[in-house]
């Protein structure tokens, strides 16, 4: 009983204060309610982690998040992966492995779309800050089918990144704009390009050894080879449409004397 009012005076404290010392408090509040088979206080353990949302780094939670998916306790993951500041890369990793658990690895069904939940830890999850230099190394724990399956991810995205692009009727060619244009709650299109990158350098070896990687990276390639393509051919098209406007010859004529209108049509070969 005291634990759990010294769990709601560190919190409040936090709220108030944003104190470095109260977040160490809570730290310590936390770990006391962490035992071999079971965790105290857990429902107000959560009720804490959401009102101090964007408040908390992982490090101050890692007895709790590893107990937490020792546990398997998916709902308590979740609100930590949800609501912590900043999220460790090791931490993350330990998610991803736990995410990905939920998923029954089947060869034949690797090019078709991760279950939505599935998908959804992983977007919350991907969208954090990292350094993908320390991710990099820490990707190194992920077995083979966790590799692949996190590949497929980041594929999907991509493709999905491109496609959401074109349905917006974006007036700009920028790439840098494809971001805007995704949901709140999942990387963007220059995130999932470092992840990327981290992936490939973190399981180079299996990438060589795996046709299924192989596949899975040409075929991304292939498709922002294409888009690169399609983003020049426009950057090209809008410089001749600027330097048509430019040009008296072919600007939309009128009078003051009459409102008829003529329109010179030019035809590209």
């Amino acid at each position: 009983m005291q634990i759990a009012e010294e769990l709601k005076s560190a919190c409040s404290k936090i709220n108030e204060s944003k104190n470095t010392s109260c977040l160490y408090k809570f730290k310590e509040n936390v770990d006391k309610c962490i035992n071999d088979k079971k965790i105290d206080n857990r429902e107000l353990i959560i009720q804490c982690i959401h009102k101090l949302s964007g408040l908390i780094p992982s490090k101050l939670l890692s007895q709790l998040v590893a107990k937490a998916i020792e546990l398997k306790d998916k709902d308590l993951c979740f609100v930590v992966l949800e609501n912590v500041l900043l999220l460790e890369e090791a931490h993350a990793v330990d998610f991803i492995k736990f995410i990905l658990s939920e998923i029954e690895f089947k060869q034949d069904e690797l090019m078709m779309r991760l279950p939505l939940d599935i998908e959804h830890k992983l977007d919350i999850l991907f969208e954090k800050k990292f350094d993908y230099r320390m991710m990099s190394g820490e990707l190194k724990r992920l077995s083979s089918n966790e590799f692949i399956l996190c590949l497929q991810y980041l594929q999907n995205n991509v493709k999905k990144a491109f496609q959401d692009n074109f349905q917006s009727n974006q007036s700009t060619y920028e790439i840098e704009k494809m971001e805007t244009n995704q949901k709140v709650a999942s990387p963007n299109i220059l995130q999932i390009t470092n992840l990327f990158s981290c992936f490939v350098d973190a399981h180079f070896t299996h990438i060589t050894l795996s046709d299924k990687s192989q596949e899975i990276i040409a075929d991304v390639l292939q498709l922002i080879e294409n888009q690169l393509d399609i983003f020049f051919d426009l950057i090209s098209i809008d410089s001749l449409i600027k330097e048509i406007k430019q040009n008296k010859d072919f600007q939309i004529k009128n009078t003051n004397h009459n409102s008829d209108y003529f329109i010179e049509v030019l035809k590209l070969e």
